[in-house]
C-alpha cells in the first residue's frame, strides 16, 4: 500500500476547521522542511501495520476529529503514522533512517529534520499500536484500560490522541 499523495477535495467549512488544527499541529513543531523522504511501501518485506479506529483533539478548545490511525513499522527504524477520515489522510509522520517529516495534504508545505523527531505532537510518539509504556517526553502520559482502549494526553495543552485496538 502506498500512502496517496493527493487529497480529495472537501466543502469549504470542513478546510477551514482542518486547516485551523493543522495551524495548531504546525505551531507545536519547530523545524522547516528536512530532507525528502522517499515514499512509503506498506507492502514491502519488513513492513508491521496496525490500524485502530481513534479521536484526535488537537487542542483543548478545538473539535474532537474521529478518524483512522495506521502506524507501521519497519526494523531499520522507520516509522509512519497517519490519521485519516473518511480516506483523506489529516496528519502522515514519517521517520527514516536520514530524517523526519510531518505533512498534510489540505496544508503547503511540510515540517522535518535530520536529527531526533519532536516529541511535542503524539504521532512521533507512537511506535506501535496500542501503545507501550513510555518512555514519554514529560509533557504526554498514557492510559491503558483492560478492555484495550487507550489514551495519550498532553495535560498542558489540552491534546489527546484516543484509540480502542481490537
Amino acid at each position: 500500500m502506498n500512502v496517496p499523495s493527493h487529497s480529495l477535495p472537501v466543502d469549504q467549512g470542513r478546510r477551514r476547521i482542518l486547516n485551523a488544527v493543522l495551524l495548531v499541529l504546525a505551531g507545536g513543531v519547530s523545524g522547516c522542511a528536512g530532507p525528502e523522504l522517499p515514499p512509503v511501501n506498506l507492502a514491502a518485506p519488513g513492513w508491521t501495520v496496525h490500524e485502530a479506529q481513534a479521536v484526535w483533539r488537537p487542542k483543548r478548545e478545538a473539535p474532537e476529529l474521529i478518524g483512522e490511525l495506521l502506524v507501521a513499522t519497519h526494523p531499520d527504524g522507520s516509522r509512519l503514522v497517519q490519521f485519516s477520515k473518511q480516506s483523506l489522510p489529516l496528519v502522515t509522520a514519517q521517520v527514516a533512517t536520514n530524517g523526519w517529516n510531518l505533512s498534510s495534504p489540505l496544508r503547503a508545505g511540510r515540517f522535518g529534520g535530520t536529527h531526533t523527531p519532536t516529541h511535542r505532537v503524539p504521532w512521533f510518539l507512537l511506535t506501535e499500536l496500542p501503545p507501550i509504556n513510555g518512555p514519554w517526553a514529560r509533557s504526554w502520559a498514557l492510559n491503558r484500560s483492560a478492555d484495550g482502549t487507550w489514551r495519550l494526553s498532553n495535560e498542558r495543552t489540552g491534546e489527546f490522541l484516543e484509540g480502542v485496538t481490537p
